[in-house]
């Protein structure tokens, strides 16, 4: 074949290119590639491979293209609370001062999970399986 010529004839670092970029023709040639890769990584995968994206441009790359699928795929913000619920109390030994003023402390916060967090939950990695 025509492009088998090419390949085998190409210099050492040629092939150290394609090698590093397949991966990324493969990821965007998924259809859905959260679906197909769902359950496949462990967490010690997961963390490998964000420790490799901060010294190899290729996986650093790769890493880019992920989260941003992610990003315009699912909802990535986390919405945390410090309301406490009151109603789990058997007795409520506060009642009288609670009766004469009802006030809302409740802080809502809206975060970005971390690339991490992204990785594990839309790959559907079980925090067990190392």
């Amino acid at each position: 074949m025509f492009e088998q010529i090419i390949l085998e004839n190409s210099s050492e670092k040629q092939a150290m290119i394609t090698q590093k970029y397949l991966v990324h023709h493969i990821w965007s040639a998924y259809p859905d590639p959260f679906e197909a890769l769902k359950g496949k990584f462990t967490k010690d995968n997961i963390t490998d491979f964000l420790k490799r994206a901060e010294k190899d441009d290729a996986v650093k790359q790769l890493k880019h293209a992920i989260i941003g699928d992610i990003r315009a795929k699912f909802d990535t913000t986390v919405t945390t609370s410090t309301n406490f619920d009151y109603s789990m109390e058997e007795e409520d030994i506060y009642k009288y001062y609670s009766d004469a003023e009802e006030t809302e402390d409740e802080t809502v916060v809206e975060q970005e999970m971390t690339e991490e967090e992204m990785l594990l939950k839309f790959f559907d990695v079980d925090p067990n399986k190392l």
